[in-house]
């Protein structure tokens, strides 16, 4: 897993994520960032969150209220292995 992406976040730090629904892939809002779909940069990111604003208008209806979904750069810190470790 890369320790570096981008990904579409919504106000309030909700971000864009798939799952199935009756064997079909839903987008959906998360608060959790390791569900979030991961982009290889911000072009890629905004390009994919503009045509889906075209596709499905409703998933980005908070926007009239809320503000703008937008790319977000995110970083993960690696877990280090504490196994074994002198205590």
């Amino acid at each position: 897993m890369a320790n570096h992406a981008w990904l579409i976040e919504a106000p309030g730090q909700r971000y864009l994520a798939t799952r199935e629904i009756g064997h079909h892939p839903a987008f959906y809002w998360t608060p959790d960032h390791m569900a979030a779909i991961r982009f290889y940069d911000a072009v890629q990111a905004d390009g994919v969150m503009m045509a889906l604003r075209r596709m499905d208008p409703d998933l980005f209806g908070f926007a009239r209220t809320l503000g703008d979904a937008r790319p977000v750069e995110h970083s993960w810190m690696p877990l280090r292995n504490t196994e074994g470790a002198a205590s």
